[in-house]
């Protein structure tokens, strides 16, 4: 008799723990891969900040695309008469530079303590 009132519990235990999985696991993976396998702080900071500095890289190219593609439509000249004026380019803000991957990263607290 005292099975029966166990189930639900081990029914509610095994939901929790398969959402828990469900949940966390995605993050971990992304972790171990920015950590490349080592779980080592330094080095996910190193990865995230050889990221940005990839994005930034691509965000320049697209702006500088994107300028070479404003300055070749706007060196056309526009016919007089024509229907919609012309719309003067917007200009864009720059991407951030790139971040250097090479410097020290500061000491943990644990590592100060320690000295």
């Amino acid at each position: 008799m005292s099975f029966n009132r166990n189930i639900p519990l081990v029914i509610a235990a095994g939901v929790g723990v398969m959402s828990g999985f469900y949940i966390w696991e995605p993050m971990f993976k992304k972790y171990q891969r920015e950590s490349k396998g080592t779980w080592q702080y330094e080095v996910v900071q190193q990865t995230r900040a050889e990221e940005m500095n990839r994005q930034a890289e691509a965000a320049v190219n697209n702006v500088n695309v994107t300028a070479a593609a404003n300055t070749s439509t706007s060196a056309t000249p526009a016919t007089t008469g024509s229907a919609s004026p012309t719309v003067p380019a917007v200009p864009t803000q720059s991407a951030p530079g790139p971040v250097d991957t090479t410097a020290q990263a500061a000491p943990s607290a644990a590592e100060s303590k320690s000295a």
